[in-house]
């Protein structure tokens, strides 16, 4: 096992990306119960601008960051749920459906905000476009928040789990990248891009602030 911790298998945009979608959902939170609204919709727009990084990094990133690395089959679900499933992979299938949930939860939750309304002191900066679904747009807003909630919550718990019963080290792989505890040889990735992935994900983080600050 020790050839296999050498690998590094996460590369250095992925985890940007992870570190970074963190401290922006807890900006947002925090500003939200804050009333700051103002400063709530910045936060939202970033993470909509990350999250158009992460589907673009899905498509053309190194492996483990595409799509197509993902286990999501329904008989690999099967053969997973009744125990028979061998791992050849860094995710299963509860991971990748994890990962596609919250991206799909998340942007749900920063596109309704964007029509929302508290009808009070602030509409969202895309009111003007659908003014008659104001009302339905911020209750989905309002919903998939707490679908957040329950989604991080569960996050959290399977991290624990896999990290201090399971003894996995995930959280030091999200940290330096590298391949523990696993059962079969990892492809290697090669970091060729990465500044060129660092380069577009600071486009997509600041490219919708500038739009929302001066249109």
């Amino acid at each position: 096992m020790k050839h296999q911790s050498k690998i590094e298998v996460w590369d250095l945009c992925l985890r940007l990306f992870h570190f970074l979608l963190i401290l922006l959902i807890i900006g947002s939170i925090v500003s939200a119960k804050l009333d700051r609204l103002d400063v709530h919709q910045y936060f939202g727009i970033m993470i909509l601008g990350l999250l158009c990084f992460r589907i673009l990094w899905g498509l053309f990133g190194t492996y483990y960051s595409t799509f197509k690395s993902f286990v999501i089959s329904p008989h690999a679900v099967y053969l997973y749920i009744s125990g028979q499933y061998h791992n050849q992979s860094l995710r299963n299938p509860l991971g990748s459906y994890s990962v596609v949930t919250f991206i799909l939860v998340i942007f749900f939750l920063v596109i309704s905000g964007l029509f929302s309304s508290d009808y009070v002191m602030y509409d969202g900066p895309l009111v003007y476009l659908t003014p008659n679904y104001v009302s339905l747009w911020t209750k989905m807003h309002n919903v998939l928040h707490f679908v957040l909630y329950g989604l991080i919550i569960l996050h959290l718990t399977a991290v624990f789990y896999y990290q201090y019963l399971k003894k996995h080290q995930i959280i030091q792989q999200i940290f330096d990248g590298y391949a523990r505890n696993i059962n079969f040889k990892p492809r290697s990735i090669k970091e060729k891009y990465v500044f060129k992935g660092i380069s577009f994900l600071l486009i997509f983080l600041s490219l919708p602030v500038i739009i929302l600050w001066y249109f």
